[in-house]
């Protein structure tokens, strides 16, 4: 899926859930690959609750452009690794904006959102691009190292704006608990 400026503020003033609307008539997923404004386009009208519908046959997930700073935006992530109970690859692209304003992020977010007994079980290979440090993309490079017992390979390539952040997000990453003692922690410049 691709959309425009205007196809994306189009589909902004819809009140529905599009999460729901769109991927609830594929349960059969097996690989899903968003581009630009396919998280902004799920997140809209998205509740709290977590949705019944579960993606058991999907594997991969691909996600590109996606804005760390906005939380519905992380709220769809959330709710697509966890409905994918055998999810082994997951590749996501930050969007390269560098904040405007850093305001103190709500880092309760992850603890109100996130539930406390789900596992990535299957989760292999995470490969994160465009990643600029930013409080809520390490908070969700710790629940993922924190939530994947048999991870092998976390790969981040970092923004190449800010090297001062990034040395930030190297150290953070280091002090990370994982739950898979052969999780091995790639950061590399393209």
């Amino acid at each position: 899926m691709y959309m425009t400026d205007d196809i994306a503020e189009h589909f902004e003033q819809s009140s529905n859930c599009n999460f729901v609307k769109f991927l609830g008539g594929v349960p059969n997923l097996e690989k899903l690959v968003g581009l630009i404004y396919f998280t902004k386009y799920l997140s809209i009208g998205i509740d709290s609750v977590h949705p019944p519908m579960m993606y058991h046959n999907l594997e991969s997930i691909e996600l590109y452009q996606v804005n760390f700073e906005d939380m519905v935006e992380i709220l769809v992530i959330l709710r697509l690794i966890t409905s994918s109970p055998n999810l082994k690859e997951l590749q996501i692209s930050g969007s390269s904006n560098i904040p405007v304003a850093v305001d103190t992020p709500d880092l309760d977010f992850w603890e109100k959102e996130c539930l406390s007994d789900s596992t990535l079980n299957k989760l292999k290979t995470v490969k994160l691009s465009e990643m600029g440090g930013w409080p809520y993309e390490i908070e969700f490079i710790k629940y993922l190292l924190g939530r994947s017992p048999v991870l092998e390979t976390l790969s981040i390539i970092p923004c190449v704006f800010d090297m001062e952040n990034n040395l930030k997000m190297l150290i953070e990453l280091v002090k990370c608990r994982r739950a898979s003692t052969r999780a091995e922690v790639i950061f590399t410049h393209e």
